[in-house]
């Protein structure tokens, strides 16, 4: 690379940047004449394609190194300028490119026009030769890479088209020019800080049946009011652990938001209401879950009077997303089940903020949607109308009546709807995004002449760090700047990690051009209202500071911790949903629910196998019992005992357990279908394959013989009769055996 071993102090400027832009000014007129030709070349994409376009990208990389017309020629008139190109460079274009990229041909820029002027402009305004890095000139790369319509062997002609642009760089040196950039220490904007910048009023959101909007404004107090305009206003109280965010939001550590009963109406009136309600809404919120381990399901939104009572709540287990709704169809249900999630494998609900919304109607039931896009889970619950929600319910964000399943995280924005919004609506308000943004200026003009900032749109991403988008480069520089690796210090230091802009080489020739669409998170934050933000750069226009990159450091040997189990534990909401497979017994039938209810906190909290405790497989069996007792005692034609117990016709049901179990083949009439259905079925589930067969039959037979030797007897303790009562009590011990073992648990 040839550099300049000039020292220019920050905030002068050599003749070549006057130069630069005077040669700007008279290349506008040129420009204005050949308008209308470029915009006809415009309509001819299909010849275009025939030809080949230099304007697209190449398909072989780039180098780390890789700048793309850095260091425009300097110094030099127009004409001077020309000429050195037309003694170079151009006539091999001319002789090579002109079928294609002449006035009269499809492809663009103008590189090979019959006017040298106009093929300079159009090689030097579109940075087709990289001066600092010669082999890696667009004219290069797309012949000796790309093997874009070479005229003989193409790396000879790459070869060629390299020793030409070596000849036009040495002209315009000789002619006292310069191609060459300026190294310079310190390439740096100013100074800011979040108070220096202004509050973005934020895109226009759908809102159409908007009822209540909660957008956390407050910052203090213990009222988030509802902002949407609809009277009642459903104001939420804060109680317990939760407090407002100074990004806009409220911080949910185990205490909830409530609104009033008399307020939390309006849903109940705009939605469900036999006149006056919608039979639909949606639910919108931006939160942050703190965790993907919580469970339960932990309630982030919920319209309910109590842990057993509600119209619906939207809710997080672990990845996924949990939704129920009380409808007519669901009327012997005052929990809203069952319940619909997110299919767990897509792991939609991670601890970051999304953007989550929850719709319901007539027609698909309850969906979700995660920053925009549908999850693709259809509700297979059928859906009805929302005449039997009740009107004593009340609207609350995090945890309910009891303290047993609250939901961590943060919540930015909240807002209820009497409409399925639909997708178009949902993408647009994903779109719009969240919380407080402040439009940041920070000022190159130092290096850059004229008046030249660099804008970003700041926010707090959590408590930690900002999120920095849309970088904007405005200007009223005639000429191209080119801005190349751009970093974000915070108070003075520059993060490691979360530079999103290293990458970045653009070059900038319009007043206001959008220098790159990612975003880049910033760790750091001690105060919103004093830290200080100051950008970086590699280059900036004419100057640049190389950066080395860091040497990483010698990797130590990896401490992995303790050994973990390669089996885990069912959650308690999972080993339900094990139980009610395995069974077929639905699991809202009300003994099973309301067991479930009783038992939920003496169930597995977690998927770890060594947090198992002795009282988790106490509730577990006692959730098992329950099933077991809906399949032995429903006698009905057609009913569970014989779904279940198919060909147990002949049993002796009501007969003494001696006599019932007396032929090894009545035994085989309980034990083949509990084998088959529940130890078989659970295990397939399970890591490390199946038991023998035997093995289990063998101990399903040890048990009853166990249980034949338990009744009649005077004691103590005292034993049960020997009745029927017994017999059917001993298929419930040997299913609740298997359906509480680790085969349905266990994974």
């Amino acid at each position: 690379m040839r550099t300049s071993n000039r020292s220019v102090q920050p905030g002068t400027f050599d003749h070549r940047e006057g130069a630069g832009v005077h040669r700007m000014h008279e290349l506008e007129e040129r420009r204005t004449g050949t308008s209308l030709l470029t915009a006809l070349v415009a309509l001819l994409p299909l010849l275009a394609l025939a030809c080949g376009d230099y304007g697209a990208p190449s398909t072989a990389p780039a180098t780390a190194s890789t700048t793309f017309g850095a260091a425009l020629p300097e110094g030099l008139s127009v004409a001077e300028q020309v000429t050195s190109f037309e003694t170079t460079v151009y006539p091999l274009l001319r002789a090579n490119c002109a079928s294609c990229h002449d006035a009269a041909g499809p492809g663009a820029p103008r590189i090979a026009h019959v006017d040298s002027s106009t093929a300079w402009s159009a090689v030097v305004d579109n940075q087709k030769v990289n001066f600092s890095d010669l082999a890696q000139s667009r004219l290069v790369r797309r012949l000796g890479s790309d093997l874009h319509f070479c005229w003989s062997d193409c790396q000879a002609d790459a070869a060629q088209m390299l020793t030409e642009i070596q000849n036009w760089q040495d002209a315009i040196e000789a002619a006292g020019g310069s191609t060459a950039s300026v190294d310079v220490a310190n390439l740096t904007s100013n100074t800011r800080t979040s108070l220096d910048g202004f509050e973005e009023v934020g895109a226009e959101r759908y809102e159409q049946g908007l009822i209540a909007r909660w957008e956390f404004k407050e910052l203090t107090g213990t009222v988030a009011a509802d902002s949407s305009g609809v009277a009642p206003a459903m104001d939420l109280n804060l109680e317990g652990d939760v407090e407002f965010m100074s990004s806009y939001g409220i911080d949910l550590t185990g205490g909830r938001a409530i609104a009033s009963e008399a307020t939390s109406r309006k849903f109940y009136d705009r939605v469900a209401d036999i006149d006056t309600g919608s039979q639909q809404y949606t639910v919108e919120m931006w939160i942050a879950p703190a965790n993907i381990t919580q469970d339960g399901p932990a309630r982030i939104f919920s319209y309910s009077r109590s842990t057993g009572q509600r119209n619906m709540m939207l809710g997080q287990v672990a990845y996924q997303y949990i939704a129920r709704n009380r409808s007519f169809n669901t009327s012997t249900n005052g929990n809203g089940n069952p319940q619909f999630e997110t299919y767990d494998v897509d792991q939609d609900a991670q601890a970051t903020l999304q953007h989550v919304v929850l719709t319901y109607d007539q027609v698909g039931g309850r969906r979700f949607f995660v920053d925009g896009r549908w999850t693709d889970d259809v509700d297979e619950t059928p859906t009805g109308r929302l005449w039997n929600w009740l009107t004593n319910q009340q609207v609350i964000l995090g945890n309910e009546r009891s303290n047993d399943r609250p939901w961590i995280g943060k919540v930015r924005f909240a807002a209820v709807y009497d409409q399925a919004m639909p997708p178009a609506g949902i993408q647009q308000n994903y779109e719009a995004g969240v919380g407080k943004r402040i439009t940041l200026e920070f000022d190159v003009s130092e290096w850059t002449g004229g008046n030249t900032t660099i804008e970003f749109s700041l926010t707090e991403l959590d408590s930690y760090s900002y999120l920095f988008c849309s970088p904007t480069l405005v200007t009223d520089v005639g000429s191209p700047i080119r801005v190349r690796n751009m970093r974000i210090s915070l108070n003075g230091v520059v993060p490691v990690s979360g530079q999103g802009f290293t990458t970045m080489d653009a070059l900038v020739t319009s007043p206001r051009q959008l220098l790159s669409r990612q975003c880049s998170v910033v760790g750091g934050l001690v105060d919103p209202n004093t830290d200080v933000f100051q950008l970086s750069f590699e280059q900036l226009g004419i100057f640049q500071e190389p950066i080395d990159d860091p040497t990483p450091p010698t990797p130590s040997a990896e401490d992995f911790g303790d050994p973990v189990p390669i089996l885990g534990v069912r959650s308690f909401g999972r080993v339900n949903a094990s139980m009610a497979a395995v069974s077929g017994v639905d699991p809202q039938t009300p003994e099973v629910d309301a067991t479930y209810d009783e038992l939920v906190t003496q169930l597995p909290a977690t998927n770890d196998l060594r947090s198992f405790v002795s009282a988790n497989q106490v509730g577990i069996a006692k959730l098992g019992i329950e099933y077991c007792d809906a399949i032995v005692e429903d006698d009905t034609v057609g009913g569970m005992r014989s779904t279940f117990f198919d060909g147990a016709a002949t049993f002796g049901w009501t007969s003494l357990p001696a006599t019932a179990f007396a032929d090894p083949a009545d035994v085989d009439l309980i034990t083949d279908p509990i084998l088959d259905k529940i130890v078989g079925a659970g295990l397939r589930g399970m890591v490390g394959g199946n038991p023998a067969r035997d093995e289990a039959e063998a101990t399903l037979d040890l048990l009853v013989t166990d249980l034949l030797g338990s009744c009649g007897g005077a004691g103590p303790p005292a034993q049960p009769p020997c009745d029927d009562v017994y017999t059917r009590a001993m298929v419930k011990g040997l299913c609740t055996a298997a359906i509480s073992s680790g085969a349905v648990h266990i994974h």
